[in-house]
């Protein structure tokens, strides 16, 4: 499946405005078109081509206020990531590994007026983090007096280049945390610190080198800061280009090339220093240095760039205009492991002819990572990306494909799945009903669809599910409905539901949750489609004040796409109520209708915003600040 992918220029920001306008060159929030979909974490790097992979099993809408637990940090208004909210984690291990990788942070602090931001090394001890320096640092003796204190560790993973010159952005994976550093006074307390430092990337080398005196350690200022709170954030993909705050579809006419420049921190060979004593060899802690610290070595970089040559062995129609094509490796390595709920990117060709990666669901995998399996809809009103793969892609076609994050994985303490589909959203679900079986974890899959015509995968699914299929036939006299509620309720520990379907469907499966007490935690799902206009939906007036402009719009327009078309910049994402990207201050007129995933009840009372993409007025007007 196709899907939006929305990213910031810049990197993490935690305490944003409520809402966001463009403001000067190059500090935009941009989107782009993409196959990587959204933040997904813990970090996870097992992808054979040397590229990060990442696996997200707690990430449902908006961060929320949290307190402390086991496995994340509190969320606040000054830790939350508001916009963008389903690229924001508050998952202590994928925190973690942010922190871990980058070696080094940047603290942020303030003495009187002044504001500084201070590069120091930094490392990490359970929910602490430790640095320290010499005895005459200004920023030391600030901070170990306990004041408040922020603290970014950021890794770059590109550069985007867009066909627009403003619109050059970074791919990205940050942290931000926050706490109050206090001084370790205890001199046993900082040699244990540095031991703990040094053998973390270097076994073994604490008892190489020479120990420090008394005097060394006090001659140093060590502080621990607890993590109070703390949030992550990524960018990944390609950019923006084809959003119509930049030019629209036109964009794709300038003729000059686009994409990612792809970077990675490589660990060279050691390079000793100066008269080492002739009976000191090279230890295994500097040849393995990359490897422990997930670094890729210059063979691995130069091995494979991530992109898979394949060759389209089969097709079959496996539903009403649904096509399923293997692709088989053509040359070179296997395909990384590529588990339940991933994608691959395969670039397919649009009506006018300009070419655009598109993300397909692996509804299966060969074991050696020889072959994948995809299924792919045709759309007939859609931009021709699926047209072309079902009327012009046949057997024999060479391809290329890339292996993305997994969007949307299994959750390892799974004990026993409630897997939901809708439509082309089974492609996911039979993945996952596959992988449960193969583990022996419990599982039962309930798939709805306007009749079994439009059904794919049915046979397979009998096939794996055996009596846990549950078939719902909407089309039928009489047509079958999901007992959301009843499904869900009174379902033991470690029970988790998976839903890919249309919104309307995620909704209901998140609803009925919440009314029989299923935990949030353990609500996952993935959209395909934007929320559909309601039958009962009327045209509306639509003030923007700002602007002093008004207009007419229609319903299945949204008030985005109206504001957009008379040259009022908005800016946004994924147009389907899920980033907040678009969320606007309401001025005035009838009561709104809220339709978006983002925005918290009090946002929505307090702050009256709104998701300018999905939202629509119970009456006849609204106002809104643009």
């Amino acid at each position: 499946m196709g899907k939006l992918d929305r990213s910031l220029y810049g990197v993490h920001s935690s305490v944003a405005q409520s809402r966001v306008i463009p403001s000067e060159l190059g500090k935009r929030w941009l989107g782009d078109w993409t196959g990587r979909g959204a933040w997904i974490g813990p970090f996870a790097r097992t992808n054979r081509a040397g590229a990060w992979q990442y696996q997200w099993h707690a990430v449902s809408g908006p961060q929320k206020e949290t307190d402390m637990n086991d496995t994340s940090y509190p969320v606040t208004d000054r830790s939350r990531v508001r916009l963008f909210g389903g690229r924001g984690s508050n998952d202590k291990q994928a925190i973690h590994e942010i922190i871990d990788a980058a070696l080094y942070g940047v603290v942020s602090y303030q003495i009187e007026d002044q504001p500084f931001a201070t590069p120091t090394m930094v490392w990490r001890h359970g929910d602490y983090v430790y640095w320290h320096g010499s005895a005459g640092s200004r920023m030391l003796k600030h901070v170990s007096q306990g004041v408040n204190v922020c603290v970014n560790f950021t890794l770059l993973d590109g550069y985007v280049l867009s066909r627009l010159a403003s619109a050059h952005t970074l791919n990205y994976r940050s942290v931000m945390i926050f706490g109050r550093p206090e001084a370790v006074a205890e001199p046993a307390a900082r040699r244990e610190q540095l031991e703990y430092f040094l053998t973390r990337y270097f076994p073994g080398r604490w008892d190489e080198v020479r120990q420090p005196t008394e005097a060394e350690l006090h001659s140093i200022i060590m502080v621990r800061m607890r993590i109070e709170e703390g949030s992550a954030k990524r960018r990944a993909g390609p950019p923006a280009d084809g959003l119509a705050i930049f030019g629209g579809e036109a964009l794709y006419e300038q003729q000059c090339w686009a994409g990612e420049i792809p970077l990675a921190t490589v660990a060279l060979p050691g390079r000793p220093a100066k008269r080492l004593h002739e009976s000191v060899a090279t230890p295994d802690y500097v040849t393995g240095f990359a490897r422990r610290a997930g670094y890729r070595t210059p063979a691995e970089v130069n091995a494979h760039d991530g992109r898979y040559p394949v060759t389209v062995s089969e097709t079959e129609m496996v539903g009403r205009d649904i096509k399923r094509f293997r692709l088989a490796v053509a040359a070179g390595p296997a395909l990384p492991t590529i588990a339940a709920g991933g994608h691959v990117r395969i670039g397919t060709v649009l009506d006018d002819r300009t070419r655009e990666a598109r993300q397909y669901t692996v509804v299966d995998v060969a074991p050696d990572g020889n072959w994948c399996d995809i299924a792919v809809l045709r759309e007939a009103a859609g931009r021709g990306g699926s047209r072309y793969l079902h009327d012009e892609v046949e057997v024999g076609r060479m391809l290329e494909i890339e292996v993305p994050e997994n969007e949307f994985p299994l959750d390892p303490a799974t004990r026993h799945a409630i897997l939901i589909a809708g439509g082309i959203g089974v492609t996911p679900i039979v993945a996952m009903a596959r992988a449960l079986r193969r583990a022996g974890t419990s599982f039962e899959v309930h798939y709805s669809a306007r009749g079994m015509d439009d059904a794919a995968f049915v046979d397979t699914l009998r096939e794996i599910c055996g009596d846990a299929l549950h078939l719902y036939d909407t089309a039928a006299d009489h047509g079958a409905r999901m007992r959301l509620p009843e499904l869900l309720a009174g379902r033991p520990a470690g029970t988790h539901s998976y839903t890919c379907g249309p919104a309307a469907l995620i909704d209901a499966v998140v609803d009925a949750a919440a009314a029989v007490g299923f935990p949030a935690a353990c609500v996952h799902h993935e959209l395909f489609k934007a929320p559909a206009p309601l039958s009962s939906d009327k045209p509306v007036t639509v003030s923007f004040v700002r602007s002093r402009r008004e207009l007419r719009v229609e319903p299945g327009t949204s008030i985005l796409d109206a504001a957009l078309s008379i040259g009022i910049p908005v800016p946004h994402s994924c147009k389907r109520g899920e980033c907040g990207l678009c969320a606007t201050k309401v001025l005035g007129g009838s009561k709104v209708s809220y339709r978006d995933r983002f925005l918290t009840d009090a946002q929505r009372s307090n702050e009256a915003l709104a998701c300018v993409c999905v939202c629509w007025a119970e009456g006849e007007s609204l106002a809104v600040d643009l």
